[in-house]
C-alpha cells in the first residue's frame, strides 16, 4: 500500500539501503505551522492519529482550506532531523507545479498530496477535503540504523511568479508539518 512515505522516500533515497527491522510512524497529526499567514490559509483542527496495530498509525480527518489554491502554486518538501532540540535539514525538494502533480494520475507526489486532502482538480477553492488513512509505512523507506530518529516533514505552500519556479519569485502562503520516528523494531 502506498502511503506518505512515498514522499518521505524520495526525501530519503540517497541515506541508506531499505531494512524492514525498523518502523516509521507519525509523532503527531499535520498541524499548521504558527505563523499568521500560515493559520489564515489552513485549518488541521480535525486531523487527528488513529493506531492501527503496536507499530503502525494512521492519520484522518479532514484538513481545511480557509482560501483558495491557485494554479501557480508551488510545494516545497523540507525533511529535517531532530538533533536533541535544534533541527538539521536532510533534504528538500520543490514540486514547481503543484496543479499539474496533482492533475497527473501517474505523478507519485500528485498520489501523496491528495492523500494528505489536496484535491485533484486544482486550482481549487477554500473548502473541506478529506484526509483517509494515510499511513507513515515503513516498507517504502530505505532506512539503517542510521536513520532512527525523530524527524519533522514541512510542506511549504508558495505562490510562483513564473514557470521558472525561481525563489526570487516566491511568495510564502502557508506551511503545514507533521512528526515523525523512525525507530528500530
Amino acid at each position: 500500500m502506498w502511503t506518505l512515505n512515498g514522499f518521505v522516500l524520495m526525501m530519503l533515497l540517497v541515506l541508506a539501503n531499505s531494512q524492514l527491522d525498523y518502523t516509521v510512524h507519525f509523532n503527531s497529526p499535520l498541524y499548521v505551522c504558527p505563523d499568521e499567514v500560515s493559520q489564515a490559509f489552513v485549518d488541521t483542527s480535525e486531523v487527528q492519529l488513529k493506531w492501527y496495530n503496536a507499530t503502525t498509525n494512521m492519520m484522518v480527518g479532514a484538513i481545511n482550506y480557509l482560501k483558495g489554491f491557485e494554479q501557480d502554486t508551488t510545494i516545497e518538501l523540507v525533511l529535517a532531523k531532530d538533533l536533541g532540540g535544534s533541527y538539521e535539514i536532510m533534504l528538500s525538494h520543490e514540486v514547481c507545479d503543484a496543479c499539474a502533480e496533482l492533475a497527473n494520475p501517474y505523478s507519485a507526489y500528485g498520489f501523496y498530496m491528495r492523500r494528505l486532502g489536496f484535491p485533484r482538480d486544482c486550482p481549487f477553492e477554500a473548502n473541506k477535503y478529506p484526509i483517509r488513512n494515510l499511513e507513515a509505512y515503513p516498507r517504502n523507506l530505505p532506512i539503517d540504523s542510521d536513520m532512527a530518529g525523530s524527524y519533522q516533514l514541512t510542506i511549504n505552500i508558495k505562490k510562483r511568479a513564473d514557470e521558472d519556479c525561481l525563489p526570487d519569485g516566491m511568495t510564502f502562503i502557508a506551511c503545514v508539518t507533521v512528526d515523525l520516528i523512525v525507530e528500530h523494531l
